[in-house]
């Protein structure tokens, strides 16, 4: 009997019988770094979707525990809403990860009233007789997937459909509801110590873009380039430390992350009418002129930040990938879109064209179109991430907007050709020249008037049917990508014209 009582007396004191532990719950991280990736499905000419950012961030955290000896439960609260648990490495601990679990069930109107489905809770109503506020008990019967339905007093009714003023009052929290999102683990510790771990995750709803300013030359021939990095994100938790950007595409399939509970409760009067019309779409970034500086705030409380005279991202490689480290202590704040800056200001030596495509019978557009080689002869000579262009002029006493456009993911020495949309002062006619008959050729005659107060370049290229003849230009016109190209030199105030003939191959 006695070493009956021995082995039991040892398998009590035992770690693996001892008697479950408190939760040990680190409340937040000691540092933070934050890696943007931009969604790989979105082209340099599609902005990020303001309300849900399709990118990712790898997110690495330092946290100090203090473990106990034996197994117990480590709860790390404030991790990203957005996580993706099963890439969540844990680094430093004593013993390996035991189980991981992902607390989602966030502390919300929502999670509330789910939570208190068959529940008693007070209700707190003016009355429509008297005007007194009352409070009374009643039982929520229905889910926050349309009206409120409660019963009171042994009958059913419908909560918010009077006019006046109701809420509902919660007695208490229910269990498992947390504030913030939080990630949990099982380990087992050989013995109590303090550890500092290293957490790493993905995390969805994250991404950016970079945002160039160019500010052209009154000759065209150069602009000063500004750049900036637009940060986005639509997850809950807030991270301030440090940040960079990975500029390429990263080959990782997409997949949405489970959004925490933390939804806003919508729910209508019983029975339910004609739905409301949706609401406006948001603002889009504003983007501000250096030294220019601007805060926004949308409908969603998406905040927009603009911070002027910011340090310039530090550029490294990463394989066949490029790192942009932003210098200094950064806040990716919740739900919300900001502006660093991404590369040093430069100023660039271009070409600026107007250029018009034709089928040769009807005139197109003028469009303004940069040109050059992204090389150091050109003043950059740097890769060029992907993202959309906004171009001033110089004004009488302030810059002017010329036009929009973007940009690919640009190598160093590859070229680089912005389309900045139509502009008003360059207009070009192509009209008849003599009776068509029954001829099987046809003269044109092709102007292109430039109002504006400088000389321009302008180049008419000419997009015809194989069926087609191109000829009678004077000298004959060189071909780019199979095309008859005329290139010429407008003055300003002034007009050029060609003359040429179209005609069917036999």
């Amino acid at each position: 009997m006695r070493w009956r009582r021995a082995l039991l007396l040892c398998a009590l004191l035992s770690p693996g019988a001892a008697a479950a532990q408190a939760p040990i719950t680190s409340p937040a991280p000691d540092a933070v770094a934050v890696t943007l990736y931009r969604a790989s499905g979105r082209d340099a000419e599609t902005p990020i979707d303001r309300d849900r950012p399709q990118g990712f961030a790898l997110v690495t955290e330092t946290r100090t525990l203090v473990l106990p000896a034996g197994r117990s439960v480590v709860r790390f609260e404030g991790v990203a809403g957005n996580i993706f648990p099963e890439t969540a490495l844990v680094a430093g601990l004593p013993a390996g990860v035991r189980e991981k679990n992902l607390d989602a069930d966030l502390l919300s109107p929502r999670s509330l009233y789910d939570r208190a489905l068959g529940r008693r809770v007070m209700i707190r109503r003016t009355d429509a007789k008297t005007g007194r506020v009352v409070v009374e008990q009643a039982t929520i019967r229905s889910s926050g997937e349309g009206a409120v339905v409660i019963e009171r007093g042994g009958g059913f009714e419908a909560l918010g459909c009077t006019g006046l003023n109701e809420a509902i009052l919660y007695p208490e929290v229910p269990p498992g509801l947390s504030a913030k999102p939080t990630l949990s683990i099982e380990l087992d510790s050989p013995a109590a110590t303090t550890a500092t771990v290293t957490l790493t995750y993905l995390a969805g709803g994250f991404d950016w873009q970079a945002d160039y300013l160019l500010q052209l030359s009154p000759d065209g021939t150069s602009a000063s380039l500004n750049a900036w990095a637009t940060l986005a994100s639509s997850d809950v938790t807030a991270f301030a430390g440090s940040a960079a950007l990975v500029a390429g595409r990263v080959n990782r399939e997409d997949s949405d992350a489970e959004s925490p509970s933390g939804d806003e409760l919508e729910l209508a009067c019983w029975p339910v009418g004609a739905p409301p019309p949706p609401p406006p779409p948001p603002p889009p970034v504003m983007l501000a002129a250096p030294p220019m500086a601007a805060r926004m705030k949308s409908e969603e409380a998406s905040d927009v930040i603009v911070v002027a005279s910011t340090p310039v991202a530090i550029r490294e490689q990463l394989a066949d990938l490029n790192l942009y480290r932003v210098p200094g202590a950064v806040t990716v704040a919740p739900q919300a879109q900001k502006q660093v800056g991404l590369l040093a200001p430069a100023q660039v030596a271009l070409n600026a064209v107007y250029r018009m495509r034709t089928n040769g019978y009807v005139a197109g557009t003028s469009d303004l179109v940069l040109r050059w080689t992204n090389n150091r002869a050109s003043g950059l000579g740097v890769p060029l991430p992907a993202g959309r262009v906004v171009l001033f002029g110089n004004g009488a006493s302030r810059p002017v907007l010329l036009g929009e456009g973007h940009v690919a993911d640009k190598a160093v020495g590859e070229k680089v050709e912005i389309e900045a949309g139509t502009q008003p002062g360059v207009r070009t006619d192509i009209v008849p020249l003599g009776d068509p008959g029954i001829s099987r050729s046809r003269r044109f005659r092709l102007t292109v008037t430039n109002a504006t107060a400088a000389p321009i370049r302008y180049e008419a290229e000419f997009i015809l049917d194989p069926q087609q003849r191109f000829g009678g230009a004077g000298a004959r016109l060189p071909v780019r990508d199979g095309r008859p190209l005329w290139q010429t030199r407008v003055p300003a105030g002034g007009s050029v014209s060609l003359d040429y003939v179209l005609a069917e191959r036999r």
